[in-house]
């Protein structure tokens, strides 16, 4: 049975859970007859907030006291030195207790611990009782992880599961609503919203499952907590909650659903004339198509259906292309790289030679640079005679390793080496009397 609960500073409420003999019809009590533990959980909704205004300093509150009896029949502080029951308190506004069940019945109070003038407002709480399980679950795994912000969206990614059909739901709230109580999923559900303006997609890849979770207008420049829960045939889950931060610079767009570039969904920088998503989305992905292009009027002479020519026991031509998609798509869309955790570089133009004016970089921006491993993939993927190569250590050349770099997120099986970067690199390639000119500053 769950009940929900208002609590001023410096105040108490009892609760009563019969079990056995004692149990009523019209009450809170446990119905197993006999059951082995009680098991209790409280959860804190909201607690009083900070004036930040008065004192910018001011801690988050203090936690939500519990006291637990089998025998007292009012548990709470005694400020006269006698027996109050056992004392627990709140972690992050989340406690669980497990309970013998071999009593008449269960005694608990929730107190509210006085807080000085620098707190505003009440407690808000839900309290719980089971034979049969915790009725609260608190998040007790990593399960998300932050892929990327701009100063108005904010781009998710699950861990891969085995799990076909999950559902998922998303909370997220600004930090300070949350803070002290962030391990309570009623506090992100009572203080911010909940799978608004969240958009969901689903991948698969060897037969493992990943969603991609995009949470939509949010304000520039705010911290921000995002819990997730997720349902499915398994049970019920909580992941840890992840805090994030909207950019405060608007230079840098979040693009996705690319028709070609179909793995890019990341933040880019603006262009001259291309400031909205759409645009750029579009723009961007004609850019990378029409350099994949040339690349196809070339490999599409190489005799990739001889079994003479055949160049790999292991790789065809279609790999040869895809590797070369990927690689030209993280050349030639550059990703914005997120301040607050990874590590980038200033750039101030764009990676190759651009025709079209409208897509010219106008303003700097720190870039994330292509994962080494992209191009380590063309050279493992395509014919040797094509002549492509990767730079070492000691070539000009502006790649990142796989610690910090644009992956579109794919997991390479091998490590990379360690970021090489410079103020310029140049990769010419020759093949078959086409010649490909990608050239970066």
């Amino acid at each position: 049975m769950e009940m929900n609960g208002k609590l001023p500073q410096n105040s108490i409420i009892n609760y009563v859970y019969n079990i056995g003999e004692n149990v009523k019809d019209n009450s809170i009590d446990i119905k197993s007859p006999f059951p082995n533990n009680i098991f209790v959980t409280i959860t804190t909704c909201k607690a009083p907030l900070q004036n930040l205004i008065k004192n910018p300093k001011t801690p988050p509150a203090n936690q939500l006291e519990v006291w637990i009896s089998t025998k007292l029949k009012n548990p709470g502080p005694r400020f006269d030195g006698s027996d109050g029951g056992d004392k627990y308190t709140l972690n992050d506004g989340y406690l669980n207790v497990t309970i013998p069940g071999n009593n008449n019945g269960i005694y608990v109070g929730v107190y509210a611990p006085k807080l000085t003038d620098d707190y505003l407002n009440d407690y808000y709480f839900e309290i719980g009782a089971s034979a049969k399980g915790f009725k609260h679950q608190a998040p007790i795994e990593n399960g998300i992880n932050l892929d990327d912000t701009d100063n108005n969206n904010a781009l998710f990614r699950t861990f891969y599961t085995g799990t076909k059909q999950p559902l998922y739901n998303t909370y997220f709230v600004e930090s300070t609503r949350v803070s002290g109580i962030s391990m309570s999923l009623c506090a992100y559900r009572e203080n911010g919203f909940w799978n608004t303006n969240v958009t969901y997609m689903r991948n698969e890849k060897n037969g493992k499952y990943q969603s991609s979770i995009f949470i939509s207008n949010l304000n520039n420049g705010t911290k921000y907590s995002a819990l997730v829960t997720e349902e499915s045939d398994n049970g019920f889950k909580s992941f840890m909650p992840v805090e994030f931060q909207t950019q405060s610079q608007s230079n840098c767009v979040i693009i996705k659903n690319l028709e070609f570039c179909n793995k890019v969904f990341y933040s880019v920088p603006k262009t001259v004339g291309k400031k909205t998503e759409t645009d750029l989305s579009i723009g961007y992905d004609n850019l990378a198509s029409s350099y994949f292009s040339n690349f196809t009027l070339t490999i599409d002479q190489y005799p990739c259906d001889d079994a003479s020519s055949k160049y790999s026991l292991v790789r065809n031509c279609n790999d040869c292309k895809e590797a070369y998609k990927d690689w030209i798509c993280a050349i030639t869309i550059p990703r914005c790289a997120n301040d607050a955790n990874e590590i980038g570089k200033e750039r101030v133009k764009p990676r190759i030679p651009i025709s079209d004016q409208s897509m010219q970089i106008d303003q700097p921006f720190t870039e994330l640079a292509p994962c080494i491993d992209l191009c380590y993939n063309l050279t493992r993927s395509c014919p040797a005679y094509f002549g492509f190569s990767c730079p070492d250590s000691n070539a000009i050349s502006t790649y990142g390793d796989s610690g910090s770099c644009n992956s579109l997120n794919m997991n390479f099986s091998s490590k990379s080496v360690v970021i090489w970067s410079s103020s310029q690199w140049t990769l010419i390639i020759l093949i078959l009397g086409f010649t490909i000119l990608i050239v970066g500053i």
